[in-house]
C-alpha cells in the first residue's frame, strides 16, 4: 500500500538554504525518483522518496547521487551526505536533520559558502619512472641487470625481490612527490586532504578545498606543475565540485 503525502521515507542528498524564490530542481534521483526540497525556517534538505528495501551502491545510483548534487551546487551552497542516507519521513527530516541540527548546519553553511572541492589524482608514467628507478638507484639496476635474459624459474627469488625493491622506491618517490605537490598547490587552497593511493602507480590521490575566486590561479598552478614533470606524471582534474571531503555531518542525537 502506498504511504500517504509526507509518509514515505527520504533519501537525504544534501543540505542547502531556502529562499522563497529558490527554483526547484529537475534532477532525478537515486531510482529515478522526483528530488524536492523540505525546508523548515531557511535551510532544506534535498531528498527524493526513497525505495523499499535496502539500498545498493551500483554506478547509476552513485552517479545519481552526485548529479543531483552539482544541480544544487550550481544554484548556491550545498552540504553533501554521503550515498545512503535515509529517514523515515519528511516529519523526521524536519525535526531529526534541519532543526536538531540547524546550529551546526548553518555554521558549516556559512563556512562553505563561496568554496568549492578539486579532486585532483596524478598516475606515473609507467615506462618513464621504472627507468628513472633504475637509472638512480645501482641495488635495484643491478640486480635488473642480473637477471636480465635468464630462465624465470632459475632467478624466482631474485625478481621477488626486484619487484620489493622497486615498490619501496617507488613508494619514496611516491611521498615526496605528494608532499611536493600539495606544497605547491596549499597557497592557494583552504585546506587539502590526502587520500591514500588506490593503485600502484598513483602519485597523488587528493582534494582540495578553495575559494571559487582562486580557482584560475589554481589552474595555473597546476599546469605548471604538469609542464613540469613533462609526462612523468599525469594528473586527473574533477571539479569544481561541492565539498564532499570537508563537510562532516553528525546525525547523532
Amino acid at each position: 500500500m502506498a504511504k500517504g503525502p509526507g509518509k514515505a521515507a527520504q533519501y537525504i542528498y544534501g543540505v542547502v538554504r531556502t529562499a522563497p524564490a529558490r527554483p526547484k530542481s529537475k534532477a532525478k534521483g537515486v531510482f529515478g525518483r522526483p528530488v524536492r526540497v523540505i525546508s523548515s525556517k531557511g535551510l532544506g534538505a534535498i531528498t527524493s522518496d526513497a525505495p523499499e528495501g535496502a539500498l545498493e551502491a551500483g554506478r547509476d545510483e552513485l552517479m545519481a547521487h552526485a548529479h543531483v548534487l552539482e544541480k544544487a551546487f550550481e544554484r548556491g551552497t550545498v552540504l553533501p551526505m554521503r550515498f545512503g542516507v535515509v529517514m523515515p519521513d519528511e516529519p523526521a527530516v524536519r525535526a531529526g536533520l534541519l532543526d536538531a541540527h540547524r546550529d551546526e548546519l548553518e555554521a558549516q553553511l556559512d563556512e562553505m559558502n563561496g568554496k568549492v572541492e578539486i579532486n585532483l589524482k596524478g598516475m606515473y608514467e609507467e615506462d618513464q619512472i621504472l627507468r628513472e628507478i633504475v637509472e638512480t638507484n645501482a641495488d635495484i639496476a643491478a640486480l635488473r641487470n642480473s637477471v636480465f635474459g635468464q630462465p624465470e624459474e632459475a632467478t624466482y627469488y631474485e625478481r621477488i625481490r626486484l619487484g620489493e625493491l622497486v615498490a619501496e622506491e617507488l613508494s619514496v618517490r611516491r611521498d615526496e612527490d605528494e608532499r611536493q605537490i600539495a606544497g605547491r598547490l596549499a597557497p592557494r587552497v583552504v585546506a587539502v586532504e590526502v587520500g591514500d593511493p588506490v593503485h600502484e602507480r598513483m602519485a597523488v590521490n587528493a582534494s582540495f578545498l578553495l575559494e571559487r575566486e582562486q580557482l584560475h590561479a589554481f589552474d595555473e598552478e597546476l599546469d605548471a606543475i604538469a609542464s613540469e614533470q613533462n609526462g612523468r606524471i599525469r594528473f586527473k582534474y574533477t571539479g569544481p565540485l561541492p565539498p564532499h571531503s570537508f563537510v562532516e555531518l553528525s546525525l547523532g542525537a
